[in-house]
């Protein structure tokens, strides 16, 4: 057999086969005696029929059987000879072959692509924002607390904004008429609250139990439906007040408002931390991605784009058929970027050859558990299931990468309060 290779580009290669008849005509002799062991026809037995009554008849589908194996069977002989590792289905073409001859083809296929590195171990820069909580997130978490512990009575002069309803929705068409299918039942809302604050929603002002009215919600990016909706009830929360006694409520290992406050203050900030570290990582990995040339397979992107129509279409059982080009326009550039991504980070961990112990499971286990309040057994058997146990591997990986990665990074740090967040948030729309 001969095989030549040919680079198409940094990720497809095409493979030009040339195998000679003296190396195909025993494996073919076999295949003829395979198929006319079954063969007969009136005035002969079964397997006695003569080879060239066979051939007239059934020469050209022996060929193509012969051929369908054979093309498998050499074109993994020349990937084994090359070193070469697939990601998607070759295809064949240029395909030459009959008895007595040669078998010619090529076959094209992707790899994963050539890329090479930048040095990032001659200190790559980043920038990050680190956030610092004020007042308002302490209050704002209090409140929540509050409103998941307050009593419920019922409204009977009219809702008013920060009051909930709870009632029946049904979407309608342009016509006002009701869609079917689109009927919500008991549905539970906070008027004057995210979607239900805007002008649309006005209409919900001094509404009662058992009426109706007609309301616009817009839910952003261009998405605004229409409702019609029967009050079934209207309730004003009654929030419990601050105090000791609340703090015991709120957190049965605490004794007062104070340590409440406290405890809320450490948790406040170590989420603020938590997506300050967060931060550093995605900004590392853009820099790397930023900074490596990578041709990004069809196959790939196709898949990531297949991947993510199947999770729309989860989505939107109901809406309007996907159309995948639109899709493609779409996503194209985030497929790029992660696939880019995952082709950097496995190059990354195979060359620094980081792996996992049964030592960091366990204790990465033992603080799922702490954190969880779940008895150690529990947690220990769900990550026995093989998503979850590659999930937590995963995630040890990720925190080695990233640790390696952050001794040769300069973080030019900013700092900022959520209270600026907020405003610029604001601002922005």
């Amino acid at each position: 057999m001969q095989s030549k290779l040919k680079d198409i580009n940094t990720y497809t290669k095409e493979i030009t086969i040339d195998v000679p008849w003296k190396d195909l005509e025993e494996n073919f002799i076999s295949t003829f005696k395979d198929f006319k062991k079954g063969y007969s026809i009136p005035g002969f037995r079964k397997g006695r029929v003569p080879d060239n009554i066979v051939k007239k008849n059934y020469g050209p589908a022996i060929e193509a059987d012969f051929t369908e194996k054979s093309i498998n069977k050499y074109y993994q002989l020349a990937l084994q000879e090359l070193k070469l590792f697939p990601i998607n289905k070759a295809e064949i073409n240029n395909l030459e072959f009959k008895e007595g001859a040669n078998l010619k083809y090529t076959a094209k296929f992707e790899i994963t692509p050539e890329f090479k590195l930048p040095d990032y171990k001659k200190k790559l820069k980043i920038d990050a924002v680190r956030v610092e909580q004020t007042d308002n997130d302490l209050n704002e978490a209090l409140l929540n607390l509050q409103k998941k512990h307050a009593t419920v009575k019922p409204v009977k002069d009219g809702a008013k904004v920060g009051h909930f309803i709870q009632g029946d929705f049904q979407e309608l068409d342009e016509s006002d008429l009701p869609i079917i299918g689109k009927k919500y039942d008991k549905q539970y809302i906070c008027y004057g609250e995210g979607v239900f604050s805007g002008e649309g929603a006005l209409p919900l002002e001094g509404i009662k139990k058992d009426e109706s009215t007609k309301v616009n919600i817009d839910y952003g990016e261009g998405k605004k439906i229409r409702y019609e909706i029967l009050v079934n009830r209207v309730d004003e929360q009654i929030l419990p007040e601050l105090n000791d006694d609340f703090a015991k409520i709120a957190d049965p290992n605490i004794k007062t408002l104070d340590k409440l406050k406290a405890k809320l203050k450490d948790s406040i900030q170590g989420s603020l931390d938590k997506e300050f570290s967060n931060q550093i990582d995605q900004n590392i990995s853009r820099y790397l991605v930023d900074k490596t040339k990578i041709e990004i397979p069809d196959s790939m992107r196709e898949n990531y784009i297949n991947n993510v129509m199947e999770e729309l279409k989860q989505k939107n059982k109901n809406d309007k058929p996907l159309d995948k080009d639109e899709v493609t326009k779409m996503y194209k550039d985030i497929a790029d970027w992660n696939i880019a991504w995952y082709l950097i980070r496995g190059r990354l961990i195979r060359e620094n050859d980081f792996k996992v112990n049964d030592t960091e499971i366990k204790e990465k286990i033992d603080i799922a558990s702490k954190n969880s309040n779940l008895p150690i057994d529990q947690v220990k058997k769900f990550y026995e299931q093989h998503e979850n146990r590659h999930k937590i591997e995963d995630d040890i990986i990720n925190e080695k990468l990233f640790n390696h990665l952050k001794e040769f990074t300069i973080i030019k740090e900013k700092s900022k309060t959520t209270d600026q967040l907020r405003k610029e948030k604001e601002k922005n729309g």
